[in-house]
């Protein structure tokens, strides 16, 4: 009896940590090009299957730094109030200034997309995450 209510504390613990997790890779992209998933994190599983990365553009600005286009999409008929914020990486995929940069709030109205637009912090950035949550 003892061995099934440790086992089945543990199973317990498991899924409770797994729900702690930070953030999950978005899948659902209309172009199913794998590049625009990999650059969503939303840390709201509800809202996964709700917004898209529509477009993506990215270019080095004369200053020498990444700068990011990205057009987010609202899947459904409803509004969605968002957070988000884009996250750094050098080369070696490292986060650069982390925790530096503050949540921008938006309303994302149903069926509708809104484009956010970001400089790096520095030029030894080669990549980016936006990250996006529910504002409650």
């Amino acid at each position: 009896m003892k061995t099934y209510l440790l086992i089945g504390l543990l199973i317990s613990a498991i899924g409770l940590s797994g729900c702690a997790t930070s953030g999950m890779e978005a899948e659902g992209k209309p172009t199913d090009d794998p590049k625009y998933a990999k650059h969503l994190v939303i840390h709201n599983e509800a809202l996964a299957a709700k917004i898209i990365i529509q477009e993506m553009h990215t270019r080095t600005a004369r200053s020498g730094v990444l700068e990011v286009s990205v057009v987010l999409a609202n899947l459904t008929s409803t509004d969605k109030n968002i957070q988000y914020r884009f996250s750094w990486y050098d080369a070696d995929n490292f986060e650069v200034e982390q925790g530096s940069r503050a949540w921008t709030p938006v309303i994302l109205h149903g069926k509708s997309k809104t484009s956010m637009q970001a400089l790096a912090p520095n030029p030894t950035v080669t990549t980016y995450k936006v990250n996006v949550k529910e504002l409650k």
